[in-house]
């Protein structure tokens, strides 16, 4: 991205410490101005017309020079926050991309090498952790995005192995996953539901456990769309 675009989060904490300084300073140049002018009360009856006349158009004019100077700051003052808000809004955005580190509450799913799983097992799993309002899902450290695939996959020596996005998952397999860690362990756990199921139709008992922190990576692969496409919205009449 271009540097010139998009300030960095010193040349901001630089202007910020600009405009509070302006602002200080601003603000001394009023009290010394009224000061100014109190001090001048006392002394106006022995001043000329033609004097009084100059010290107030030098007022004027200096007043109108801080008003200048108050609308400059006030203008750097919204860009600044113009500014942040933008940051914010795409920190966030990329975030939700995947493209960043995240950490916070969640669950953890472990499944040890004593259980045989396949590749829908795993897939249910994740689906049941976003329908519960998973945030992130990560599996083995892997974080999981639009276009991650899981599957069954054939080594060199035709042993079949479980595989995500090509790459082999060693056991035990742990999905992670942030959101309310309450809530996405319930979405497991529930009689009827995903690991009620594994456990009593396959005999499969995963181990489930609200995390206080959980930490997933930024996704391997950075994809960028192919087909995808911005809809200009047609304005209403």
């Amino acid at each position: 991205m271009d540097t010139n675009t998009k300030p960095s989060n010193q040349q901001q904490k630089y202007n910020l410490l600009t405009f509070s300084l302006g602002l200080t300073l601003l603000s001394f140049a009023i009290v010394c101005q009224i000061n100014f002018e109190s001090n001048s009360l006392q002394s106006l009856e022995n001043q000329s017309t033609e004097t009084l006349v100059t010290m107030v158009h030098n007022l004027n004019d200096y007043r109108a020079k801080l008003n200048v100077e108050l609308d400059e700051l006030e203008r750097s003052k919204s860009t600044l926050s113009a500014t942040a808000t933008l940051e914010n809004q795409l920190q966030s955005s990329r975030v939700f991309a995947g493209t960043l580190p995240i950490s916070g509450p969640g669950v953890s799913v472990t499944i040890t090498a004593d259980y045989d799983v396949y590749s829908m097992d795993i897939i249910d799993i994740a689906n049941e952790l976003k329908v519960s309002g998973a945030e992130a899902v990560a599996i083995n450290n892997q974080r999981l995005t639009a276009k991650s695939h899981i599957t069954h996959e054939f080594d060199q020596n035709d042993q079949l192995f479980l595989a995500l996005d090509g790459q082999r998952l060693l056991t035990p397999i742990v999905i992670t996953a942030i959101g309310d860690a309450h809530t996405l362990e319930k979405g497991l756990i529930f009689t009827g539901g995903i690991i009620d199921n594994l456990n009593t139709l396959y005999g499969i008992y995963p181990i489930v456990r609200q995390e206080e922190n959980v930490t997933i990576p930024a996704a391997a692969k950075q994809t960028t769309p192919v087909y995808m496409q911005r809809v200009t919205e047609t304005p209403v009449n």
